[in-house]
Order: C-alpha cells, then sequence, then structure tokens
C-alpha cells in the first residue's frame, strides 16, 4: 500500500524477528516505543514474554531480511533531534535518522507497552501533528493513483465478525485462583523473603521472584515457570496468594520483567497479577471495576502485556506532602 499512504505511525509495535519488511515506494514515518517497555521492545529482540522482535534499528537500517525503511525513504548521513510540540513531555526525545525524501523518524518516551503518555490526548496530538503533515494527492481513491482509471473499487461484501476468545467480557467467567495471602503487596510496606520491588506499569509492586533451571545452546535462560498466558495456568510456578476481595479474577502470569532493559536474557523472572482493563476511562486508564480485582491500594495498569484488554496490579508511587 505504499503508493497509497500519506504517512504512517506505528505504535509501540514491531515486526516478528526475520519478517522485517520496507515500502517499496518512500513513505514517512515516525514510531515511538516507551523506555520501559518489556514487551515489545524496540533496542532487544527478545520480549518479556518470551517472542522474538526485529529492533528498531534493523527496520529503519536494513539487516538481512530487509533492506530498511532509511533506504526505502531515501536517507542519508547522520542523525539529528526531530522536533515537536511535545519534546520533554514524559521524556519525549525524537530522532531523524538522516536528510531524506520522507522524514523516517524514532522517538522515545518514558513509558512501558502503552500509548504515549499514557493518555489519549498525548497521544493523539503526537500521532495527528505527524500526520497532517503529509498529502497523497496522486492517491485517487479505491486503490488507484494519478494514470489509472478510478473505477467502482472492490468492496467488502458478506463480512462476518468472529468472536476474539479471549475477549475480557468473558473475564467474569474465570475460576477464582487466588486465596488469602501476602504476595503482591504494596513495596512501602515491605516485601516477603521471596519476593523483589519492581518497577510496574506507572508504579511498582512487590512480584514473586522465578529462578532459571539453565540456558540453551544460544545462552537463553529458561525460567522455572510457564511464561506468559491470557488465563489462569495451574500450577504455573507463581504463588496464588494475595490481599484481594474474595470476588476477585485477578491471577498470577510469570514474565521477564525487572529493572533492566533485557530482562529475560538478564534472567528476570517475575510474577505479576493480571487484571481486567476491558473498560477505559476517558483518560485512557482501566476503570474502576478493574481496580476491584487488585490487592488494597493498587489500581490495574496498562502498560506490561500484549493482550490490551488486561492490565496489571501495580501502586503508585507514594508522594511527599510538606505541611
Amino acid at each position: 500500500m505504499a503508493s497509497r499512504l500519506a504517512a504512517v505511525v506505528p505504535e509501540f509495535g514491531s515486526y516478528h524477528y526475520q519478517f522485517a519488511m520496507a515500502p517499496a515506494t518512500s513513505v514517512p514515518v515516525l514510531e515511538f516505543h516507551g523506555t520501559k517497555d518489556t514487551t515489545v521492545p524496540a533496542n532487544v529482540s527478545l520480549s518479556g514474554d518470551g517472542y522474538y522482535y526485529t529492533t528498531v534499528n534493523e527496520i529503519y537500517y536494513g539487516g538481512s531480511y530487509s533492506s530498511g525503511w532509511r533506504k526505502a525513504n531515501g536517507c542519508s548521513g547522520g542523525s539529528s533531534q526531530y522536533k515537536t510540540s511535545f519534546d520533554g513531555q514524559y521524556s519525549l526525545y525524537c530522532e531523524s535518522t538522516g536528510s531524506c525524501t520522507a522524514d523516517t523518524v524514532r522517538c522515545s518516551w518514558n513509558g512501558g507497552h502503552n500509548w504515549y503518555g499514557n493518555n489519549p490526548t498525548s497521544n493523539g496530538g503526537l500521532v495527528s501533528e505527524f500526520l497532517m503533515k503529509w498529502t497523497k494527492p496522486t492517491h485517487i481513491g479505491f486503490g488507484r493513483v494519478e494514470g489509472e482509471e478510478l473505477g467502482a473499487g472492490n468492496l467488502l461484501e458478506d463480512i462476518t465478525l468472529i468472536d476474539d476468545e479471549d475477549d475480557l467480557s468473558t473475564f467474569a467467567d474465570l475460576p477464582t485462583t487466588l486465596t488469602a495471602g501476602h504476595h503482591y503487596g504494596n513495596p512501602s510496606a515491605g516485601c516477603q523473603d521471596d519476593e523483589r520491588e519492581v518497577e510496574l506499569g506507572q508504579g511498582s509492586a512487590c512480584l514473586p521472584v522465578v529462578g532459571t533451571r539453565s540456558k540453551d545452546e544460544n545462552g537463553v535462560p529458561e525460567p522455572a515457570c510457564k511464561i506468559g498466558g491470557a488465563s489462569p495456568v495451574e500450577d504455573n510456578g507463581c504463588p496464588t496468594d494475595a490481599d484481594v476481595p474474595s470476588t476477585s479474577k485477578a491471577f498470577p502470569i510469570c514474565i521477564g520483567k525487572g529493572n533492566t532493559t533485557d530482562p529475560y536474557m538478564n534472567a528476570e523472572f517475575h510474577c505479576v497479577l493480571v487484571c481486567p482493563c476491558s473498560a477505559l476511562t476517558e483518560d485512557g486508564e482501566c476503570a474502576a471495576e478493574s481496580h476491584s480485582h487488585c490487592p488494597a491500594g493498587a489500581t490495574c495498569q496498562l502498560g506490561e502485556l500484549r493482550h490490551r484488554g488486561q492490565g496489571v496490579c501495580s501502586f503508585a508511587p507514594e508522594v511527599a506532602i510538606n505541611v
């Protein structure tokens, strides 16, 4: 579709490893990742839930499986700052990857696997500011460009919508997994001996530490747990006790998550509590119903999981107030 698109803004995504592609003709691009994103990380390949992705550097500069977006966009020379109206907000910094026929920009901000700024206003502002700089007058509609007959186009017909088996409308139907206990608590009250305070979402939580069995032939650690999951997994290596209401349907999963940018390779495996986030507030945060599944004082937060209808239970940082 390169000949039809005026510009694109991919948001915290990537190609799976060895599936990178570049457009046949130039397309302006601005992409961004959070510096704390370990779900689809920008600068390392192996994600916290065990998937291999193409790094942003290889997407832009090319590699064994793609010539790269810089070549497609006619870029040359070194990189420089690409200024936006949002510079510095949430530590946003954008970089132009050269002198290009079509802007080829990568950005980072202080966040996880979530929309820029963790809210729709900031995200929409950044995306729209870039997209509105570009037009494609040669695209005349229905997939045709100048010089081609417009015609009637090929309209989609007889479309059937298939329910997603992981639809969070079924979250209430999940079994109750947790029992009363003290794991996954607030770091300000102290963590258990088998836990560690880890940055999570927009806060932190006490997360049970999971060890490793060995390393494979490529030096990749093998965790002593079953990684990931969109529903409860019995005996996945995670504690199942937490200070949650008896009605909570939160459940633990094991992921590569720690306080470094490459937790899987650094063997930082921890258990987190998954909570429903199928309904959002106007600010793009999980609704109050989601929080009721978490331990007292924690909230259900986006930014850690591939499933965008699920969050993790995390505690906001303590704020000191002078009186």
